[in-house]
C-alpha cells in the first residue's frame, strides 16, 4: 500500500474505497467503433478529432452510475503513437483525454451531488521486450514515463495498468508509474482459458509479483468472459486481502451480419457483479464488449451492498 502521505495527497479515492465496493467504467473501443471508429483507426486520435463522442460515452458510464471514468488513453504511450507517427503528438491526446473526462465528472457529480473519478487508463506497448523481441526495457520505460508524466500533471486521480500479459512489461509500466507520479496504481492482467497469462504466468505469481513492486491494487480484465475472470480472481483472493479489480469482456465476440456480437448480456454481467462482490472485489466494471447498459444493470447490485 502507499504510504500515509501519499494516501492523504489521493484521499477522495482512498476514502471512497474504503467506504464501498466501487463501479468502473465499460469498455471505450466498443462505444467508439459504434460511433464510427474505423478498423486501424487511433481510438486515442479522438480525444482531439471527435472530443464530443468521446465525452458523450464518458457521460453515459456516469449515468449508468460508474465511479470511477477512464480516460481514452489505453495505446496512448510513447512506444504504440511512435508506431503510428503521432509520437509528436502524445501530450496533447493524453491531456484532452484528462481534460474530456473531468469535464463529464465534475457536471455529473454536481449534477447527482455525488462523488466520481478520473483514471487514467495504460495499457501495453503492443512489442515484444527483449530479450525475445526488439524492444529494450529502457525504451518501455521512457514511453511509459512520458505518458504517466502527462496523465499525472492533467490532473487523473489514479492509473489502471490494464490489459497486461508479459509480467516483465507491466513491472516496467508499474516502475514507471511509481517513480514519476504520487498516484493509486491498480495492476491488471489478461488470463486465458488455462487461467494464466499467455506469458504462463499465473493468478498467484502476479499477485505476488505486482504488490512486492509496489501495486496499490491488483486484477485482472479481458478474458474470455466473466466466468474465466472469476476464477482467476477467486484465487487471488485467496491469497491476499488488498485490493482487487476485475473487468471482464462481455464474453467472446462472433460476427453476425458483419457486425460484431459479444454474448453476455447486461443481465448476465450483474449476476456475475453479485459473484465479484462476495469475493470482496474492490473495484468492478467492464472490458472488450461492455457498454452503458452492462455498467447500468451491475451498479445496482454492487451499490446495495
Amino acid at each position: 500500500m502507499l504510504n500515509d502521505k501519499k494516501k492523504n495527497e489521493n484521499s477522495k479515492f482512498w476514502e471512497l474505497l474504503q467506504q464501498r465496493i466501487l463501479v468502473i467504467d465499460g469498455a471505450m473501443g466498443t462505444m467508439l467503433q459504434e460511433n464510427g471508429l474505423q478498423p486501424g483507426e487511433c481510438p486515442e486520435m479522438w480525444n482531439l478529432t471527435h472530443p464530443e463522442i468521446v465525452s458523450k460515452i464518458h457521460s453515459a458510464y456516469l449515468e449508468a452510475g460508474a465511479d470511477i471514468i477512464l480516460t481514452n488513453t489505453f495505446g496512448a504511450n510513447g512506444v504504440k503513437l511512435k508506431k503510428l507517427n503521432l509520437q509528436n503528438q502524445l501530450e496533447d491526446i493524453n491531456q484532452e483525454a484528462v481534460k474530456l473526462a473531468r469535464k463529464e465528472v465534475n457536471i455529473y457529480c454536481e449534477k447527482q451531488s455525488v462523488e466520481a473519478l478520473v483514471g487514467g487508463s495504460i495499457g501495453p506497448t503492443g512489442e515484444i521486450l527483449e530479450p525475445c523481441g526488439p524492444l529494450t526495457n529502457e525504451e518501455a520505460y521512457r514511453g511509459y514515463q512520458e505518458q504517466i508524466i502527462v496523465l499525472a500533471s492533467s490532473g487523473v486521480d489514479l492509473i489502471v495498468l490494464e490489459t497486461f500479459y508479459n509480467l516483465d512489461e507491466i513491472k516496467i509500466a508499474l516502475k514507471a508509474v511509481k517513480e514519476n507520479s504520487n498516484l493509486p496504481v491498480f495492476a491488471s492482467m489478461s488470463f486465458d482459458e488455462s487461467l494464466k497469462t499467455i506469458y504462463g504466468i499465473s493468478p498467484e505469481k502476479a499477485v505476488e509479483e505486482l504488490f512486492r513492486e509496489g501495486a496499490d491494487g491488483v486484477g485482472a480484465n479481458c478474458g474470455s468472459g466473466p466466468e474465466l475472470l472469476y476464477q482467476v480472481v477467486s484465487r487471488m483472493r485467496a491469497i491476499t486481502d488488498a485490493p482487487l479489480l476485475v473487468e471482464p469482456n462481455a464474453g467472446i465476440p462472433y460476427l453476425e451480419n458483419n457486425k460484431v456480437i459479444y454474448p453476455t448480456t447486461p443481465q448476465e454481467m450483474a449476476e456475475y457483479a453479485g459473484k465479484f462482490v462476495q469475493l470482496r472485489v474492490n473495484i468492478i466494471g467492464g472490458c472488450c464488449g461492455t457498454t452503458p447498459e452492462h455498467i447500468k444493470a451491475i451498479a445496482p447490485v454492487i451499490k446495495k451492498e
